[in-house]
């Protein structure tokens, strides 16, 4: 789901970028960008609700949470299950 903003390789350059109207975040430096430590609540938060509001319209990035909730027939668990399992990941893929 994420790979059509942030590439494969999860660095902002997917083949839906050129569409955004905010380029898409490098998610391997979300570490590096909050001094070093993974912002798992913050993660965790726009991954549950999205991003907020962008100044001028809604933001491009869809709220993943509603969506897996409708795709695990509103098992909450299954949908934080999921969310951990998407923020563990990110984790293993920040920058040294």
């Amino acid at each position: 789901y994420c790979a059509a903003c942030h590439g494969l390789d999860a660095k902002g350059h997917g083949p839906a970028r050129a569409a955004l109207k905010i380029p898409a975040a490098d998610l391997t430096t979300l570490a590096k960008r909050h001094g070093g430590e993974f912002p798992t609540d913050l993660v965790t938060n726009v991954l549950r609700f999205g991003p907020g509001l962008a100044a001028h319209g809604s933001s491009d990035m869809p709220t993943w949470g509603g969506i897996f909730q409708y795709m695990d027939n509103y098992n909450q668990a299954a949908v934080q299950k999921r969310i951990k399992n998407l923020c563990d990941y990110l984790v293993s893929l920040q920058e040294k």
